[in-house]
């Protein structure tokens, strides 16, 4: 075992300690707000607990919503950033973290609409690498005058997995096409659910894998217990700070989240995208690569 597992294991071992060794129990159903005001939402804020936001794509639905004929009239000449994946599911390694390459948005257009296989997930910024999507959705309020906000657009085929992790930002998640569905553990269960090495390059990635759980190896996960959401097109979900969740696209999935954070959280969440620049860290690493004239365009 590394040396910095063992930090980490130890580090969750004090935890379980302090909490008397009990685990938190199930977090309660997200409730649902309609179009919930700043001072509505911050309630929950302040309570770290996930909501459900309706209404934030209302107009838009009522005109038919976005297609994937718009994202390819739109952007389709576009180069976007995608993560590898191995059976739906992304790609990562302790050493190296994720590993970002790109494509043009035609290209992969192509490959969803005729069911072929698609072995890379779009994962790209938002309103950095695609400020047309601004016109689309706009920052919700919630995030619109925060102090650090960082967005970001995802695509790819039902069945892809982004594996169990949390963010240290909050999080405005927006789905634009097709379903999600999300597990979600409270910041409370961490220590229970295994986290890579504290230096590792996904210090904030489980080990443990909700949807196929190998108790053998992760004993201590079966005493938590996630929430299952599923968010439709048209539909929001505020989660917050340091939430645990694994998302599986059900159909072919388009979505945008912004991330936000305010005073110290605003600080934390710089250092540690610092730490990640200095690094060459997952989406800074690809655009040091395309700085350099060595982008590598995924075939």
């Amino acid at each position: 075992m590394s040396s910095s597992l063992l930090s980490r294991d130890l580090v969750d071992l004090f935890a379980r300690t302090a909490r008397l060794r009990r685990a938190p129990s199930k977090a309660e159903q997200p409730r649902r707000l309609r179009r919930p005001s700043l001072e509505q939402l911050d309630v929950f804020r302040r309570t770290s607990r996930p909501v459900l936001l309706d209404g934030l794509l209302e107009e838009r639905q009522a005109s038919g919503g976005l297609t994937l004929d718009d994202l390819r009239r739109r952007i389709g000449d576009r180069e976007v950033s995608v993560i590898r994946t191995k059976s739906g599911r992304l790609e990562g390694d302790t050493q190296r973290g994720l590993s970002f390459e790109t494509v043009r948005v035609a290209e992969y257009l192509d490959l969803l609409e005729r069911g072929e296989p698609i072995e890379c997930y779009v994962a790209t910024p938002g309103e950095r690498w695609l400020p047309e999507l601004s016109d689309e959705l706009p920052r919700p309020i919630y995030c619109r005058d925060s102090a650090w906000v960082n967005s970001r657009f995802w695509l790819g085929p039902a069945g892809t997995c982004t594996p169990l992790h949390r963010d240290v930002a909050e999080n405005v998640f927006v789905q634009l096409i097709g379903r999600k569905r999300f597990l979600l553990y409270p910041p409370a269960a961490t220590a229970w659910l295994y986290s890579n090495g504290i230096r590792s390059a996904l210090p904030n990635f489980s080990r443990f894998d909700p949807e196929k759980p190998d108790y053998e190896r992760f004993p201590l996960a079966r005493e938590v217990e996630p929430v299952e959401v599923v968010l439709e097109a048209g539909e929001a979900m505020y989660l917050p700070s340091r939430w645990w969740h694994q998302v599986r696209s059900l159909d072919v999935s388009a979505s945008l989240n912004f991330w936000f954070a305010n005073g110290a959280l605003a600080v934390l969440v710089r250092l540690a995208e610092l730490v990640k620049r200095t690094r060459r860290l997952e989406i800074y690493g690809l655009e040091a690569r395309l700085r350099a004239g060595r982008g590598t365009p995924v075939r």
